[in-house]
């Protein structure tokens, strides 16, 4: 069982999508040494001044892995990324969701090496990132994304940490 910071999601976290994922992850016993933060907040994001990774899962073997949860049926066509919730209502996306999660996982690596020096980030653990969908099947892939950056609803199957664990 993953150690939550915060220990409870925000009362305001809307999507039930990262609730799920808040549980999987809170609640896989192969998880038991891992740290996970839940919405951190960054600033100076090369998109705007202010951005957010859904998870920061910190495993003890030396890894950050920021995950990005898409929820809803999304899909992509043409480029253009759109989910649409279980009342049929449609969104789309501003930025591909395999974007988000590279820009938040390098936006963090910045703020830790501006902070700590630029040894301690590349030299004790590896980065890496993932996108997330609970609700669907990964899309097709892209050129903007690879397979392995993608889990899926089948994937979930699984304890989360497998699934994790295998993209590292």
């Amino acid at each position: 069982m993953a150690r939550m910071i915060p220990a409870q999601y925000e009362q305001s976290t809307t999507s039930a999508a990262e609730k799920r994922i808040f549980h999987l992850l809170e609640n896989d016993p192969d998880t038991t040494d891992w740290f996970v933060l839940h919405s951190l907040g960054l600033t100076n994001r090369r998109s705007g001044p202010y951005g957010e990774i859904d998870f920061v899962v910190l495993v003890p073997s030396g890894a950050v892995v920021c995950l990005e949860v898409k929820g809803g049926r999304v899909s992509c066509q043409s480029g253009c990324w759109r989910t649409t919730d279980r009342f049929g209502a449609a969104k789309d996306f501003k930025r591909s969701p395999f974007l988000q999660a590279r820009e938040g996982m390098f936006a963090l690596l910045n703020a830790i090496e501006g902070k700590f020096g630029k040894a301690s980030s590349h030299s004790l653990c590896l980065f890496a990132y993932a996108v997330v969908f609970p609700d669907v099947d990964p899309p097709p892939q892209t050129p903007e994304f690879e397979l392995w950056e993608a889990i899926g609803r089948d994937d979930l199957r699984y304890p989360i940490s497998k699934s994790i664990l295998r993209r590292l």
